[in-house]
């Protein structure tokens, strides 16, 4: 069936070559030949020539190989000449929109970085070449996919703003690091906003600025980082703080207000079981309301005893303790959704590649865009490919013939 569907794509390519090529050489008025052979002033790339009257030049010496869908595809590109200012070309090439030497449709491209953006750059390849009939090795594979640039969405009416970040292992071992920032629906929707490699906090904000409004968002959920806090705070009416965190740097307040080591030690333990609130797996909005109220109790509990935690700091005279606490209680469950993107930021890690900050924007956006905005992925593709439901195929006949 592949070589069958590889043999009818020749045809095809060939039939509407000599279609074209026999329009563009007739004595047909500019009418028919609108939208073909246009081309520029031979030794003037920068002007256009006005003739569109045509003679048959031959062909490439030799086969150009198209890689797609179907496997490669090889055909004799024919030339013309313009019989005013004497440029030779291939006509067929800007009627299918192709450049001079693409050696792979865009359907194509789509196919390996959506394979790849699933899986890894390793069993991307595998697959394409064992399902799709087209052979596509690691390298190749990662210079197709690392050439897509996505550009940034824009915001929509998310109630929930999420930021983070994780580290790489940059071109030449060094470490980089992945910074990304999603908005986050009711229902469990995702929708990324860009992502960054290579770029600070403070600078993607002022690319955010541009579509998303000051306290647009009722909540922004990040691990704590300061550098968050400070540059995306702005966008949201409150700020949830990620729970690991919180033990630790509680030490580190304690160990400004010179405790001991044991003290610390206790005091963070205490914390830790104080936060540690599970919340539902599934949708919040889907949990039983006798779970929901259930929950509340316990939160509203845990916040009683965090308290009771900071008002015992403040006996013992840890005023950097019960500074800490009192910035961060009120942060602590302000919240019932489960921030998913540190699954996100795992799945960047899993493609597996050395990559400069250019391609790891790039590679973080695909993975992003491709696996929760699927109307925005869509778009760009279609945009790509220039799709505009103008041409149609359609196989009127076809004969099969038996071979002793």
């Amino acid at each position: 069936m592949k070589k069958f569907n590889k043999m009818l794509l020749e045809q095809i390519i060939e039939a509407y070559q000599e279609k074209i090529v026999d329009i563009l050489c007739s004595k047909s008025g500019l009418v028919a030949k609108k939208g073909l052979g246009k081309h520029p002033v031979k030794g003037n790339k920068s002007k256009l020539c006005r003739c569109r009257t045509f003679t048959r030049s031959g062909y490439w010496q030799d086969k150009r190989t198209l890689r797609g869908e179907f496997g490669s595809v090889d055909f004799f590109p024919a030339i013309i000449q313009c019989s005013n200012c004497g440029k030779r070309f291939t006509p067929v090439l800007a009627a299918l929109e192709l450049e001079a030497y693409q050696g792979k449709t865009d359907k194509i491209l789509r196919m390996v970085t959506e394979s790849v953006a699933e899986t890894s750059y390793r069993r991307g390849a595998s697959q394409l070449s064992v399902l799709a009939g087209v052979p596509v090795c690691r390298s190749t594979a990662h210079q197709w996919a690392a050439s897509v640039d996505l550009p940034l969405s824009k915001s929509g009416s998310a109630p929930f703003l999420a930021a983070d970040g994780t580290g790489f292992k940059k071109q030449g071992g060094s470490r980089g690091t992945v910074n990304l920032v999603l908005e986050l629906g009711k229902n469990g929707g995702v929708r990324p906003l860009g992502v960054w490699a290579g770029t600070s906090w403070e600078s993607m904000s002022k690319e955010i600025e541009q579509t998303v409004k000051d306290g647009q968002y009722r909540l922004l959920l990040c691990d704590g980082e300061r550098a968050i806090d400070k540059w995306l705070g702005k966008f949201a009416e409150k700020t949830n703080r990620g729970h690991w965190h919180l033990p630790r740097e509680l030490k580190y307040a304690l160990w400004g207000d010179d405790t001991t080591f044991e003290d610390r030690k206790d005091a963070s333990a205490k914390l830790r079981q104080l936060i540690a609130v599970e919340i539902p797996g599934e949708d919040i909005e889907a949990v039983e309301e006798s779970e929901k109220n259930e929950l509340h109790q316990r939160i509203r509990e845990a916040e009683k005893k965090i308290e009771g935690l900071q008002q015992e700091f403040a006996q013992k005279g840890y005023t950097k303790a019960v500074t800490y606490l009192e910035n961060a209680r009120g942060r602590i469950f302000n919240h019932l959704h489960l921030c998913i993107i540190r699954e996100l930021v795992r799945r960047l890690k899993k493609i597996g590649w050395n990559w400069s900050d250019e391609g790891a924007t790039r590679m973080g956006r695909i993975v992003m865009i491709r696996r929760y905005d699927n109307s925005a992925w869509e778009k760009y593709w279609r945009d790509k490919m220039n799709l505009c439901g103008r041409c149609k195929i359609s196989i009127v006949k076809c004969e099969r013939k038996m071979v002793a």
